[in-house]
């Protein structure tokens, strides 16, 4: 199987997780999750038509993967420490159970898309050069 295959597929991957986070994220915390719901319908309907045309050798199929990846990596980096310092600031003030127990799920959430982003976008990196020369 072609590089340029297996990248496609790691694109389709990627994007029913963000589909899945998505979803997870409206489950757990609500209305509140507005911003997660977006990333995650957004990103992950991005991510499958990257990895659709990119699987028909369109060279700009993987550009567009990339660039998301690399895009998601930076937002969801921003949010995840965003998260984890409004997290921090909820240990230190007694805060309710369910309002601790739900910026929790909402890190952890957000911590996994961002990790399955960086490894994404550092898997798509490794292989450029053999997906320039599989695709046009």
């Amino acid at each position: 199987m072609t590089i340029h295959k297996q990248i496609s597929y790691l694109y389709a991957f990627f994007g029913v997780f963000l589909l899945a986070c998505g979803a997870v994220a409206v489950d757990i915390a609500g209305e509140q999750a507005q911003t997660a719901l977006i990333t995650g319908i957004a990103g992950g309907l991005l991510a499958l038509v990257a990895g659709h045309f990119l699987n028909q050798r369109k060279r700009w199929g993987y550009l567009l993967g990339t660039s998301e990846a690399a895009l998601l990596t930076v937002l969801l980096g921003w949010r995840a420490g965003t998260y984890f310092i409004r997290l921090l600031d909820m240990v230190q003030q007694p805060q309710e159970a369910n309002t601790t127990h739900t910026a929790g799920m909402a890190f952890l959430l957000t911590t996994a898309m961002l990790v399955v982003a960086l490894l994404t976008l550092a898997v798509s990196v490794m292989f450029a050069k053999q997906v320039f020369a599989e695709t046009k």
